[in-house]
């Protein structure tokens, strides 16, 4: 079975080569390149070559004139021959390697000794875990009403300052959970204090409520 699936096609040296050639007649000329590459060779009967390039044998005989000069004698093409030679010798090694299990593992690309850990050579070293910022609890005892006068300036107006962004998301859901986030907002909230973004004006409806529960 054949095993070159494809081969290269230099658009350059082709569009040179064939230049001088009507449509059909490229297009006898690419059907037999094919062939060659799949089987590694031409006949060198007229009829033969004639199907190979999809055509009668008499159109074949007035395009011969313009194909032929193409190849050498018998019709061999040695570009086309070292092409083919070079990519069995590829297939063959990935074949090889495929047995083998397949890709050298990156270690032994390297040059590294099969067996060299990475990790045991150079450990990793821990990496210090930030100060959790802390949020004063809600006092239960407190009035809600006067809580809620404080987001407001002197005078009048927002108070729209963004809480601090804290360290970790896991602290921002505790801190958005004390506060009596519902659920179905904690996604929405949770990103926009991480961004620093959220503000006492964003949770005073159901900060409220916590509040007062």
């Amino acid at each position: 079975m054949n095993t070159l699936h494809w081969m290269k096609l230099y658009i350059g040296d082709e569009l040179s080569n064939t230049s001088h050639m009507t449509p059909a007649e490229f297009g006898s000329y690419i059907f037999l390149k094919m062939h060659y590459w799949r089987f590694g060779a031409l006949p060198c009967d007229d009829e033969r070559l004639a199907r190979i390039a999809k055509v009668p044998l008499d159109v074949w005989r007035d395009i011969l004139p313009s194909i032929g000069p193409l190849f050498n004698d018998d019709w061999r093409d040695p570009k086309l021959e070292e092409q083919r030679t070079e990519a069995e010798e590829r297939h063959r090694k990935l074949s090889e390697a495929g047995k083998k299990g397949g890709r050298p593992r990156k270690e032994e690309k390297g040059g590294l000794k099969p067996g060299f850990s990475r990790e045991k050579a150079w450990p990793k070293q821990p990496e210090p875990e930030p100060e959790p910022e802390s949020y004063p609890a809600p006092d239960p005892k407190s009035d809600p009403a006067p809580e809620v006068r404080a987001y407001e300036k002197e005078g009048g107006g927002t108070y729209t300052r963004p809480f601090s962004r804290p360290q970790s998301i896991d602290e921002g859901k505790r801190f958005l959970q004390s506060r009596g986030c519902p659920a179905d907002e904690m996604k929405k909230c949770l990103a926009m204090l991480m961004d620093g973004h959220l503000s006492p004006f964003d949770i005073e409806a159901w900060d409220i409520k916590a509040r007062v529960a």
